[in-house]
């Protein structure tokens, strides 16, 4: 990851999206950028487009993305649109000849992340998928300090809400176009690439559709997962575990409206207890790593890394180089995602 330019040049960018998480996280970091020109942005409300590129001095709007790609000299397209728009909105972009970043899922089916990722490699474009937990500071600094200590051994993610559970108007189920962010960390942090098997306990709670997922792999390189998820539970626990020989991590990503990110690290360090009733609490040192001092922000686009993952993609559109969560890795994802919801118990 990377936080400042790989080479000279200015990066013009459109956006396809002026809704959210356009609004809220990637518009705000582009404009820091100084390499980085907002040209167009492109919304099927043009007084939504208006009002994005009033506020952040974009200075041309459309409502057809084929006229903006037409009209306008660009590099890199954001696509910003909801899960079932973005295959086609991708393509075109694609197509064009456009380095393109995407929001997650990278499909809403394996098959249509796969058609991405040929399409890309037919077009020798960067096509990369905005996994943005990868991307947190607090987490790479955690998944640093544990891996320079030992061999992962265990992985864990969590998502927990109060909703409903069916994303995009209906047309997805949580599981996958939610949920795939902490299936996709945990892959990250396993490093691993796919799941030799998988199991899963698949259950709905005062709900006609499905909405609780609570599932175990073994990923290639041996090491075990865990994933659950509930979206009729107390609030929003987003939470990760990572495990080896005398090393653990568990990190928080925030719980309900607190959104302070941080880790703790445990390190043993002495003679084996079982029981703090006999024998008393083991020799184990404790890190705290605190998420806003790490990202050096209070900034909610900062500190949960949505600007480190904006700049990654610029930086590699610039360099060359290929995006860590492009779309050929991003494929993997889906495919477990595909591989748990197969495995009902």
């Amino acid at each position: 990851m990377s936080s400042s330019s790989s080479s000279g040049g200015t990066v013009r960018v459109a956006v396809v999206g002026a809704g959210g998480i356009a609004r809220s996280v990637h518009l705000p970091s582009l404009k820091e950028m100084p390499d980085v020109e907002l040209v167009a942005i492109c919304d099927l409300l043009p007084e939504r487009a208006q009002q994005q590129a009033e506020k952040w001095g974009i200075p041309k709007t459309y409502t057809l993305m084929r006229e903006m790609f037409a009209n306008e000299k660009i590099d890199a397209v954001f696509c910003l649109v909801e899960p079932g728009s973005m295959f086609h909105v991708a393509m075109l972009s694609l197509d064009h000849g456009y380095h393109t970043m995407i929001e997650k899922p990278p499909g809403i089916t394996a098959f249509q992340a796969e058609s991405l990722a040929r399409k890309a490699d037919e077009k020798k474009c960067h096509l990369m998928v905005a996994f943005n937990r990868r991307f947190i500071p607090v987490v790479r600094k955690t998944r640093e300090i544990v891996t320079a200590k030992a061999a992962v051994t265990q992985v864990e993610g969590c998502f927990y809400k109060f909703g409903n559970a069916a994303f995009d108007k209906g047309s997805l189920p949580a599981f996958t176009s939610d949920t795939i962010h902490a299936v996709d960390l945990m892959r990250y942090l396993s490093g691993g690439r796919d799941a030799k098997k998988a199991a899963m306990v698949i259950n709905r709670y005062d709900s006609p559709m499905d909405n609780a997922w609570n599932g175990i792999c073994v990923f290639d390189n041996d090491v075990t997962g865990i994933i659950k998820a509930n979206y009729r539970v107390g609030g929003r626990v987003h939470q990760f575990q990572i495990h080896g020989i005398g090393v653990s991590a568990f990190i928080d990503l925030g719980m309900g409206a607190d959104i302070s990110v941080q880790s703790r690290i445990l390190s043993h360090q002495g003679a084996i207890s079982y029981s703090l009733a006999s024998t008393g609490a083991a020799a184990e040192n404790s890190v705290i790593l605190d998420g806003k001092e790490l990202a050096g922000s209070d900034q909610f686009y900062r500190f949960y890394g949505y600007y480190f993952e904006d700049r990654h993609f610029i930086d590699c559109v610039k360099s060359g180089d290929t995006p860590e969560t492009c779309i050929q890795d991003a494929v993997h994802s889906i495919r477990l995602v595909e591989q748990f919801l197969a495995s009902r118990l």
